[in-house]
């Protein structure tokens, strides 16, 4: 049993031998190089699909990244629109709040109302979400901001209520040339107005602001309606004429003020 034992010993140990001189022989090493040479077609044949494999792999996971940081954009894009047009909303209603404060220091009672239609056609009226319910009744002067008249109140229902414009033809208001002194009546044209019945003899100039007289009884003194773009007189007409340009266009707000009392 000894004598087996050490016979395969010895023979273990003789093919370690062989394999570690004959692993580093030249005839060896060549029958590496051959066998290299003859598997490296078959590793680089196995090498591409692998490589467009990762190619792919990577091309899918980066439009993925790319589609998903998109998508973020476009929230958070419209996130801060949201947030834009809110503060945009706040400033405007802190504008108007500020407008009915300085109102009231001058005494002036008003009722902040929203315009929730309007006559695109001919500019003649706008509805406002304020009516009786609300202490608006007819023939009541309507303001923009800045103290500037946009119209009266013809028609009120209990939450609602139509306002004539001052471009509208019917429309006529007493008014002075704040300058010059020069009084007129501003009548609308439907489309725009004018500064008429001016005496033959006065010609307002240009830039002058017009403000309401009070004196036709009807729209509050002190008021302003426009300015002076161009004073007209013709040698065939009583009266001059002056072209004027409204502080205050009825198509361009939202928000107007209904004077509740005026002195």
């Amino acid at each position: 049993m000894r004598n087996n034992s050490l016979a395969i010993f010895f023979i273990l140990l003789l093919t370690s031998l062989v394999f570690i001189f004959f692993n580093q022989s030249r005839a060896v090493l060549l029958l590496k190089q051959s066998v290299n040479e003859i598997l490296k077609p078959i590793e680089i044949a196995f090498a591409k699909p692998k490589s467009w494999l990762s190619f792919w792999q990577s091309a899918f996971f980066n439009i993925k990244n790319i589609k998903e940081s998109n998508n973020r954009l476009i929230l958070e894009n419209l996130n801060l629109n949201e947030k834009l047009a809110k503060l945009s909303q706040l400033e405007e209603e802190n504008s108007l709040l500020r407008e009915k404060l300085n109102l009231s220091q001058k005494s002036i009672n008003t009722s902040l109302a929203r315009v929730i239609g309007r006559d695109f056609q001919n500019n003649r009226s706008f509805l406002i979400d304020k009516g009786t319910n609300d202490g608006i009744n007819a023939g009541m002067t309507v303001i923009s901001k800045g103290e500037t008249i946009v119209g009266r109140v013809i028609d009120a229902s209990a939450n609602t209520a139509k306002v004539q414009t001052i471009l509208d033809a019917q429309s006529r208001i007493a008014a002075i040339a704040e300058k010059s002194k020069i009084s007129g009546l501003v009548r609308g044209l439907g489309s725009d107005a004018i500064f008429d019945l001016i005496a033959k003899d006065k010609n307002p100039e240009a830039g002058e602001l017009i403000i309401s007289s009070g004196t036709d009884g009807i729209w509050p003194r002190g008021f302003v309606i426009g300015k002076i773009k161009e004073a007209k007189s013709k040698d065939n007409q009583v009266f001059n004429t002056a072209d004027i340009e409204l502080s205050a266009d009825p198509r361009d707000f939202d928000s107007v003020f209904v004077i509740l009392n005026s002195q």
